[in-house]
């Protein structure tokens, strides 16, 4: 349980990061991609309705909630369940969101890949989302809104890392993720449904040639546990690394993280970060759960996760996601969930 000082400062925060960092992503208007097309034709309005007068949730420290007018959410170990899954509670319960004025924007380290089909239609969503670790931010109808790069120094100075450890690497290209060859480990993408890898030969004959978002090393996880801090040494000043998965050790443009890839969108759409509620669990969601004003881990969350989060829920198998809307959404309005549904989230 979080001091009730820690959980009053979040909207703070949330207010005083929306206004650092955003100068550091290039916005690109009007430009389309060859993403997935988006099963929805509407786009999201810029500005989101402001919160109306309605009852305060109370956290586990005994703060008062923020009113929430938007939710920002992490998708594999988060909105799915562990089977790459929409679970039938989790579908009611944005639904729900919806209907009271509450949209959900995905915030995801994965690329605009053949999931994106199948969860949109599912929730019937029509907003944008941020995408790479929040490097890569569109629209519903795949129009990019906002990208950042890799500097070609940094990406070939891992491949060299890379090809000295004999550890994979890979990289991602808008919704398209290249490797010099395929094995064990980019066949493990299949699972989460990203695009296809595409096997290219050497990386390092494909830098310059095609903008490149960021690299992900991948391998046994001794080995990548290992190799972080050698990496984060030679890369001190240039990139920032994190991690969603096992196995995995991502490589992003200096401070960029889903964060600030969140608070981009945000002010992109003028929502106030203070009334936005993140989810999320694991490390690479640690700066969107601190960026705004309502941050909720799941019940599977690592530590780090944890940590900076006002309120742990159930895990993903159980619905977390759904437990959060109606907690901080749905109940201050007065709405509830239906009863199947909500005997599903408060099960364990």
């Amino acid at each position: 349980m979080l001091a009730s000082k820690q959980v009053g400062q979040q909207g703070v925060r949330a207010q005083q990061r929306s206004q650092q960092t955003l100068k550091t992503q290039k916005s690109v208007t009007g430009r389309k991609t060859n993403c997935c097309p988006s099963p929805c034709s509407s786009l999201m309005p810029k500005t989101v309705s402001p919160v109306a007068a309605i009852a305060t949730a109370t956290l586990p420290s005994g703060a008062p909630a923020p009113p929430i007018s938007l939710i920002a959410t992490d998708v594999d170990g988060t909105l799915l369940n562990s089977k790459q899954e929409l679970s039938p509670g989790v579908i009611e319960a944005v639904k729900a969101a919806a209907a009271v004025g509450v949209p959900l924007v995905v915030a995801t380290g994965k690329a605009r890949g053949p999931w994106v089909n199948e969860v949109f239609s599912q929730l019937n969503l029509s907003t944008p989302g941020c995408f790479l670790q929040g490097l890569y931010v569109c629209d519903a109808a795949g129009t990019v809104l906002s990208q950042q790069e890799l500097e070609h120094s940094v990406i070939l100075e891992c491949l060299d890392i890379a090809d000295s450890k004999g550890l994979t690497a890979i990289v991602y290209c808008a919704d398209r993720i290249l490797s010099a060859s395929l094995n064990e480990y980019t066949d493990s993408l299949k699972f989460y449904k990203e695009p296809d890898v595409e096997a290219v030969g050497h990386l390092s004959k494909s830098v310059g040639k095609v903008a490149m978002q960021k690299l992900i090393f991948m391998g046994p996880q001794q080995e990548i546990d290992a190799l972080r801090p050698v990496v984060e040494e030679r890369l001190q000043g240039r990139a920032s690394t994190t991690t969603a998965v096992p196995c995995m050790l991502e490589v992003l443009p200096l401070g960029a993280s889903k964060g600030t890839g969140v608070l981009w969108l945000l002010k992109h759409m003028n929502v106030d970060p203070s009334t936005v509620m993140a989810l999320g669990d694991g490390e690479n969601d640690v700066e969107m759960l601190e960026a705004v004003g309502l941050g909720i881990a799941m019940g599977n969350a690592g530590k780090k996760a944890r940590a900076v989060s006002a309120d742990v829920m159930s895990t993903n198998d159980e619905d977390g996601v759904a437990q959060a809307i109606d907690k901080y959404v749905l109940s201050p309005r007065g709405k509830s969930l239906s009863n199947q549904a909500v005997n599903a989230t408060t099960s364990s």
